[in-house]
């Protein structure tokens, strides 16, 4: 008897919960829901990190029906687009570059630096918002 994977129960499996956490990715990026840990314990920041690694397992089991198709033409941007959200995510948890952070959360890495603790809990609550 052969094994081989189930594309569809792969695919059923990681596309959920990729948009999971695109989804939540993209409600931190536009400050409807900020986590509670934006402190200093990880050196990156790992909830805008979310957004690139759940679109990455949205592609990652669509990779599998690529003998579908078999053109370079879809299949070589599609390889790149992955490769570059996978990247961006992993590199995310250690480091995220500041033009790729949203304006709120260089507000509140500012304030952090200048050792004002209790108006980034504010600011980044929403109650101080300019």
């Amino acid at each position: 008897m052969e094994t081989e994977t189930n594309d569809w129960a792969l695919f059923a499996v990681m596309f959920p919960f990729g948009l999971l956490l695109f989804v939540g990715g993209l409600l931190v990026y536009k400050q409807k829901m900020v986590p509670p840990a934006l402190d200093d314990r990880f050196p990156g920041k790992h909830s805008l990190a979310c957004t690139f690694l759940g679109m990455w397992l949205m592609l990652l089991p669509a990779s599998n029906f690529r003998e579908i198709t078999s053109s370079d033409i879809i299949f070589v941007p599609y390889a790149l687009l992955t490769f570059a959200c996978q990247g961006i995510g992993m590199l995310g948890w250690l480091w995220m570059p500041k033009f790729m952070q949203p304006a709120w959360l260089k507000e509140a890495d500012r304030l952090k630096a200048r050792g004002k603790v209790r108006r980034i809990r504010q600011y980044v609550k929403g109650k101080d918002k300019r």
